[in-house]
């Protein structure tokens, strides 16, 4: 019996010495079918039933305008470094954002935390650029 024992807890020692020094971390692959695009969501909001709210910061070289397409639309201007708040509950909806001068392209970096998201506006080197970040009913936020 004493034989089996000290079998038993020699194998179990030789496994776990194996399996701790011969066995990398291994990253998950994305799925084959994952594609690139605007298609695929850039954050989340976590209860999207609730209020959400959308932080526009403009580090861009020229005034941007923004509308709000759904609940209570309007239509505002965000001077350079400047930045401005948007609380909604009715999703889904869309922001617009452009620059006031012409050709200049725009480029959008998103970052949600909660029901929070902080969009921050740089120029773009590619054209057209994003213009229209969709605030959807699932709680996704795209950019397009």
């Amino acid at each position: 019996m004493k034989i089996k024992i000290l079998i038993s807890g020699v194998l179990a020692f030789t496994v776990s010495l194996v399996t701790s020094t011969g066995i990398k971390a291994q990253t998950p692959k994305k799925a084959s079918t994952y594609q690139v695009g605007p298609w695929q969501p850039v954050a989340r909001f976590a209860n999207y039933q609730s209020f959400v709210k959308v932080k526009i910061l403009n580090k861009t070289t020229s005034s941007l305008q923004y509308s709000l397409t759904g609940g209570d639309a309007l239509n505002a201007e965000i001077p350079v470094g400047g930045s401005a708040t948007l609380t909604t509950n009715s999703l889904p909806t869309y922001v617009l954002i452009y620059a006031t001068q012409q050709d200049v392209a725009l480029k959008y970096d998103v970052a949600a935390k909660g029901n929070s998201a902080t969009v921050t506006i740089r120029q773009s080197n590619t054209d057209p650029g994003d213009t229209t970040l969709n605030l959807h009913e699932s709680g996704a936020i795209y950019v397009y």
